[in-house]
């Protein structure tokens, strides 16, 4: 019947947005919409799972405020019929925050964050595929305001899950190498950061081969911290820290700076 038939329609809707077919996923999405509000009433998940999608669609079109209303009033409903420490709501808080992150609210983008990840352990331990991407998400957002020692650790954990739940030679693992590799190059810590891009690059080799993007700028990060070794004559001593190219001293070539996750 018509439930059956919101269903179908979301479902098409999620096709469509995963074509990047967004006005396509909208109508969907919307007649879905209304005929679950009309079937349920205003207060049910399954009608703030449908608005999550919704502002999913504003948030991949640049629209944040259309996209943070549904997100809110999601939240509002799954808070209100499912209970504030339901996991259900994690995925919204983590769009939400998404869009703090974007408009560097940094601190507001890390409170969402945090609670997202606390409702998805508490949820579905720590070894869960949806921990690792929100634990990432706190650990960049700790490096940008230099908190270095605790987005370490926060690193490290991320590393702990990828290793458990794809094993030791898959993308995603060396992609935790890396956000190492970068906290030992914001430290100046050089031969360290050199060891971790090291591990990151022989698993892009072998997973996604030479010429690969990601390869390719694992193996310029190692070049650039080899040349500031041998520039500053120590692997105590690091490079500047202002984000810029530099000169490499090799007929005026430039090698680029460490690759950031």
């Amino acid at each position: 019947g018509k439930e059956t038939l919101a269903s179908i329609l979301s479902r098409i809707g999620s096709i469509h947005f995963k074509k990047g077919e967004y006005d396509q996923a909208m109508t969907q999405y919307k007649e879905a919409h209304d005929l679950t509000m009309n079937l349920r009433g205003m207060n049910h998940p399954e009608v703030a799972g449908i608005l999550h999608y919704i502002g999913g669609i504003h948030h991949k079109r640049g629209d944040y405020s259309d996209a943070m209303d549904c997100y809110q009033e999601a939240v509002r409903i799954y808070h209100s019929t499912l209970g504030p420490g339901h996991s259900a709501v994690a995925a919204t808080l983590v769009c939400i925050g998404s869009i703090h992150y974007k408009k560097r609210n940094l601190d507001s983008a890390m409170m969402f964050y945090r609670e997202a990840f606390r409702l998805n352990r508490d949820a579905y331990g720590l070894h869960h595929p949806d921990v690792a991407p929100t634990l990432k998400s706190i650990g960049t957002i700790l490096t940008k305001k230099g908190e270095y020692d605790e987005a370490y650790d926060v690193f490290r954990d991320v590393l702990s899950i990828k290793c458990t739940l794809h094993g030791t030679d898959h993308p995603e693992v060396a992609n935790a190498y890396k956000s190492l590799g970068n906290i030992h190059y914001k430290r100046s810590e050089l031969a360290d950061a050199e060891r971790q891009y090291r591990h990151a690059l022989n698993i892009y080799r072998r997973t996604k081969g030479e010429d690969h993007p990601d390869t390719v700028g694992a193996r310029t990060s190692i070049e650039h911290i080899r040349y500031w070794m041998r520039e500053r004559g120590s692997k105590q001593q690091g490079p500047p820290q202002d984000g810029g190219e530099r000169t490499s001293g090799r007929g005026g070539t430039r090698t680029s700076d460490v690759q950031e996750v």
